[in-house]
């Protein structure tokens, strides 16, 4: 199994396990989040560490290869000195050398072939990782789109509870009640300041009559009652003007 299998199965792990134990969409997108990023750095390791195991191998084949071609080198040499044993000692290195450079070809290839498939996977786990991202930020839209309607709901549903309408209806009669009770006071205040002015006009009407009814009193010579003011008699001009009508009227009688 590769790295980056192991890194999957590792975060698939982890999603379950949070998955079936998750209380809080919100911290349980976040913990997601933070171990991908955390898988993420783990997996940019293995790539570096591939990387530089790939230049090793790659340094070592170069290595190799020269050898080869320097022993090559030598053994000519010797031959052109006449020195065949030591040619041979050349070529015996130079095999060893080649067949080293072979090795670390073929070891090259296959870490270069590994190399390339990490690094692809490193991307597409970079570009898994900004999906996920910006899944969780819809997530967390649609989560919070979601309280808030049954926050709504609820307060819709507690309003439409019949309880609820019945204390208003009682706060409204209430209400109906405290206005009735103080037009009514109204009214009757109303009443008993209309009596208050009658009652005023009537001793005012009531006065002048008593007046008048004295002054008549006293144009006919009748005497006042005991008890009754001199005030309430007419002025002296008015009793003479009354009395001088007065014996003229018996004059003419005469």
């Amino acid at each position: 199994m590769g790295v980056l299998e192991r890194i999957a199965k590792v975060i698939e792990a982890n999603l379950n396990s949070l998955l079936s134990s998750a209380e809080d969409p919100e911290k349980m997108l976040r913990q997601i989040m933070i171990d991908m990023r955390e898988h993420y750095r783990e997996a940019q390791r293995q790539v570096t560490i591939a990387l530089a195991d790939e230049k090793r191998l790659e340094a070592k084949y170069r290595q190799a290869k020269a050898d080869t071609e320097e022993w090559q080198r030598r053994a000519v040499l010797a031959l052109q000195k006449g020195r065949e044993d030591l040619a041979r000692e050349a070529l015996l290195r130079k095999q060893e050398t080649a067949a080293a450079a072979s090795e670390y070809l073929t070891q090259l290839e296959q870490q270069s072939v590994l190399v390339e498939r990490l690094k692809h996977g490193l991307v597409a786990l970079d570009r898994k990782i900004d999906e996920a991202s910006r899944k969780k930020e819809l997530l967390l839209a649609r989560q919070k789109r979601t309280e808030a309607a049954q926050t709504i709901n609820r307060a819709v549903a507690s309003l439409d509870d019949r309880s609820a309408f019945e204390a208003f209806a009682r706060v409204e009669d209430k209400v109906a009640e405290l206005e009735a009770t103080t037009e009514a006071e109204a009214e009757v205040a109303a009443l008993a300041a209309t009596k208050d002015l009658e009652e005023e006009f009537k001793k005012l009407e009531t006065g002048d009559v008593d007046v008048e009814l004295k002054a008549l009193k006293a144009s006919m010579g009748l005497a006042l009652a005991a008890g009754e003011p001199l005030s309430a008699l007419p002025e002296p001009e008015e009793a003479e003007e009354v009395e001088e009508g007065d014996w003229e009227g018996e004059t003419a009688g005469a």
